[in-house]
């Protein structure tokens, strides 16, 4: 049921113009929802606006960016979180005009969408959605997925139901194989449309590849190069070569075990391993003692440590630094500030070591390959 969501939000629809600020009323009602909260999020799932619906229904007045394809969020907190669920309370939408009117109902604490008016670009999106023949076979197949999910997990978990939930995956897995190829097929006639830039970025571009990404975006018009999809994929290529080796390293300021402010170029001078790690990640907490003895080895020849911590919890950051003995500098992350983000951390450990100048001279270093890069450059 994960997916089929994320299909409904990620194949979205948008404006070829530039995008733009502007004040937008969104109006409409929820049927069933009573006198509950709803919450207006930008894509990056940032608050815009809360109000608090009558009778279920609402009214919106909010600047908002239109024009560029990112989609918005209508939450309603009441019927649960953002994030991976079984339900869905929240609707999804494109601002492509000042006044935007949504109907709506409450089903099984699910927000079912009826319609939207104002919407051009929902119109145009529903129109190329429902031309891709794989969208049909994937709601097909999601049904037995779902049943097979079911019944391994909630009703017995057997040998003969595993093999069912398998299979069931692995038809859905290549539906979606069939669904990126026919996006794929859509580019070469499309290349003024940023429906089909906004398809192709979420489902056919999962990838840190520089020169893939790149080979990506001349495929697309310069016309619709303000789609934000577009544009966040050229971030990450900015990003990736923003922390290759020999490039200066990001800076950033976090705030250590005391609660004073860090920035990473405070540490100039010395030998740095930038270390992203986290207290419940069990292979940072077994490299850990790894890290400790490098520190210990080489802290005398200008070396030192600035570990980052991804912690939600700062009590069991706190503890796993105490456990795991580790005397070097320690900050937590920020979300608002995104040093992972920075250094595109998608998995930890991860790691970079960066010379006395602030240069990164080298990434990836676990086990053995650290004591190794280090007896290489410190003399």
């Amino acid at each position: 049921m994960i997916r089929k969501l994320l299909l409904g939000l990620c194949l979205l629809l948008a404006l070829t113009a530039e995008g733009q600020i502007k004040k937008v009323t969104i109006e409409g009602e929820v049927k069933g929802f009573g006198n509950n909260e709803l919450v207006l999020l930008n894509v990056d799932q940032s608050v815009i606006e809360k109000i608090q619906a009558k009778d279920g229904r609402f009214k919106i007045i909010a600047n908002m960016e239109i024009g560029d394809m990112r989609y918005y969020y209508l939450h309603a907190p009441s019927l649960g979180s953002l994030g991976p669920a079984m339900n869905t309370p929240v609707i999804f939408f494109f601002v492509c005009s000042p006044k935007i009117e949504i109907q709506a109902a409450v089903k099984e604490k699910n927000m079912i969408l009826s319609s939207i008016k104002g919407s051009p670009c929902g119109d145009a999106y529903d129109k190329l959605y429902n031309s891709l023949p794989a969208n049909k076979e994937i709601e097909a197949a999601t049904k037995p997925y779902n049943e097979a999910f079911q019944l391994y997990n909630n009703v017995a978990k057997r040998p003969e139901n595993l093999a069912k939930l398998k299979a069931a995956s692995a038809q859905l897995d290549q539906l979606f194989k069939q669904k990126q190829n026919e996006i794929t097929a859509l580019i070469p006639t499309h290349r003024k449309s940023m429906p089909v830039a906004v398809m192709a970025s979420l489902y056919t571009i999962s990838t840190n590849d520089v020169s893939k990404m790149e080979a990506f975006l001349k495929e697309f018009d310069p016309s619709i190069q303000n789609c934000y999809y577009l544009k966040q994929i050229q971030k990450k290529i900015d990003r990736i070569k923003s922390i290759a080796i020999g490039q200066q390293a990001p800076d950033f300021e976090l705030n250590n075990m005391d609660g004073k402010a860090v920035k990473l170029s405070s540490l100039k001078g010395k030998y740095v391993l930038l270390d992203f790690w986290a207290s419940w990640c069990g292979p940072c907490r077994k490299e850990n003692p790894t890290v400790v003895k490098a520190y210990d080895s080489y802290k005398a020849k200008g070396f030192t440590v600035l570990g980052v911590s991804l912690d939600a919890n700062e009590a069991a950051w706190r503890k796993a630094v105490q456990e795991d003995g580790m005397p070097w500098v320690q900050v937590l992350n920020d979300k608002k500030i995104g040093a992972e983000r920075l250094y595109e951390v998608k998995g930890i450990p991860a790691n970079f070591l960066i010379d006395p100048q602030g240069k990164i001279i080298a990434t990836h270093l676990r086990g053995a390959a650290l004591e190794q890069a280090l007896e290489k450059f410190i003399k």
